[in-house]
């Protein structure tokens, strides 16, 4: 999702450069991570690894997903990329860069596949290194896959390792839906001429993925996460010229 920064704005940001591409990273990216990760609970020094494991966890694959837009569209149009990253995620800027609109499709779909890659490669070190562990407590790649806080009961390797599979692939899932500004709500509007059409699609999408994820997982999380993005798409949608 493309978005201008001020210089001045950057220059306060902690920054770094990877593969010729600024990274910075804002304040929020981190208070986001940590209470994902269940820093709000913590009672004890003891309790702080958990919650730094998943900030690490998020931090690799957000950065990933965002370096594979970045990476891919300087490939295909040149141009200087610049990621920041802040609150639930990140954005990828585009500056002095010519792509098509099959480019542009296959540089918004660099980052789910990216994140996805990190899922499998997970997935593959968990069964090559942590499998005996798993088998020993009865568990399997779902536990994992839905409930790292199960896999924290046993070790901190395992726990990250089911971190990185479950924003791996669930991310990726979440992220492909038609849902503007997600990557797959990006993705229809290259095909879509009308903005109006590509939020209302967005607007049904995520009422409806908001109440299957109520019934299915009974959580909270999910809808309210669904529920702003429904809020976000309807109030484009009213704005959109046609």
């Amino acid at each position: 999702m493309a978005k201008r920064e001020s210089a001045l704005t950057l220059s306060r940001m902690v920054h770094f450069t990877l593969f010729g591409i600024p990274v910075y990273i804002r304040p929020s990216f981190w208070v986001v991570l940590a209470i994902f990760g269940g820093a709000l609970s913590i009672s004890s020094v003891e309790d702080l690894i958990y919650p730094a494991l998943f900030v690490i966890a998020g931090f690799v694959a957000i950065l990933s997903h965002e370096m594979g837009h970045a990476l891919v569209g300087r490939k295909l149009g040149g141009g200087q990329q610049t990621i920041v990253l802040e609150l639930f995620g990140g954005l990828t800027s585009s500056h002095g860069m010519q792509l098509t609109r099959g480019g542009r499709a296959l540089m918004i779909l660099a980052g789910p596949m990216m994140t996805l890659l990190l899922g499998i490669i997970s997935l593959w070190l968990t069964w090559n290194i942590v499998a005996p562990v798993m088998t020993s407590y009865n568990l399997n790649f779902w536990d994992l896959a839905i409930s790292p806080f199960t896999a924290a009961l046993i070790s901190p390797k395992l726990y990250i390792l089911s971190c990185l599979i479950m924003i791996g692939e669930w991310w990726t899932i979440l992220n492909l839906l038609p849902i503007y500004p997600l990557d797959g709500g990006q993705l229809i509007a290259q095909y879509i001429r009308s903005p109006r059409k590509v939020f209302m699609t967005g607007f049904i999408t995520a009422i409806l993925i908001g109440l299957l994820s109520f019934q299915l997982f009974h959580g909270y999380f999910i809808p309210i996460f669904m529920a702003l993005f429904a809020y976000s798409n309807y109030r484009e949608y009213k704005n959109a010229p046609f």
